[in-house]
């Protein structure tokens, strides 16, 4: 089936745009990009094989549907190709449809907001955690006490400097022989008491409202590329209506000059 290129109108300029420029670049791009980084400096292949990394799964999976559907759509809509732009619009729909089944899951098997993050946070590498721990002033999940039994080393994130002149609760001086080791550990700095998941669970309860405004409008730019997909195909099947409706009157014309008698056939 062709189309005239004219017929395709401005529209699929729109669509080439919200293709690559949110799901292949922005969206798809990254989150492949990240979660490639977090699998090579904390997963093993056998931790990812044994099928438990549930939030690891589920970013991988979205970013790659993102991505190929991304370039399914701006491949489709530069070729011209109506058969690609139809592949697109219904892996959108099936991702809308996805992600509103996700969300009406964790509202019926009551996941809170604390669960996810501390799921998310034994997936994240080490990476990702000293950047928490180092915006948030935090240390560890719950605090630096889970360190305690762990061979793994505290890195410089988790510790924050003090002066000499230390207080107590009650504005008394603190003396050095006084100082816990598990607190302070050199004379110019000492570890964070405060765990990250406590810090990470306000942030998100805080800004709520960010968060759940940038998911929709994710969910937004999602739905306006499936309605821009939509909006194309109906415009090609309506163009192609009345060349059809020509044809096939061509056709009854030539039939029926075809059936009809040579003038030298009357009587």
């Amino acid at each position: 089936m062709s189309f005239k290129k004219q017929n395709w109108g401005w529209m699929r300029h729109v669509l080439t745009a919200l293709s690559v420029l949110i799901f292949v670049s922005f969206l798809g791009c990254i989150v492949i990009g990240y979660m490639s980084w977090v699998l090579a400096t904390s997963t093993t292949v056998n931790r990812f094989l044994s099928g438990t990394l549930i939030f690891t799964y589920t970013v991988i999976a979205l970013g790659f549907f993102l991505f190929i559907n991304g370039l399914v759509g701006w491949v489709g809509t530069v070729s011209q190709s109506v058969w690609l732009i139809r592949l697109f619009l219904g892996a959108s729909v099936l991702c809308i449809l996805g992600e509103i089944g996700g969300i009406i899951t964790l509202n019926i098997i009551q996941i809170q907001t604390v669960d996810v993050v501390e799921h998310g946070w034994l997936e994240l590498n080490q990476g990702t955690r000293n950047m928490i721990q180092l915006n948030m002033e935090c240390c560890g999940f719950s605090g630096p006490q889970e360190f305690a039994y762990s061979t793994l080393p505290i890195d410089d994130s988790c510790y924050e400097p003090h002066t000499d002149n230390s207080t107590d609760d009650d504005g008394s001086s603190i003396a050095r022989s006084d100082w816990d080791e598990t607190t302070f550990t050199t004379p110019h700095m000492r570890l964070k008491q405060i765990g990250c998941g406590q810090k990470l669970h306000k942030w998100f309860e805080e800004n709520k409202v960010a968060w759940v405004a940038g998911l929709a409008t994710i969910g937004a730019v999602e739905f306006m590329a499936a309605a821009v997909a939509l909006f194309i195909l109906r415009r090609l099947q309506t163009s192609l209506r009345p060349r059809t409706l020509s044809r096939r009157r061509l056709r009854q014309h030539e039939t029926d000059m075809a059936n009809d008698p040579l003038p030298s056939e009357l009587p």
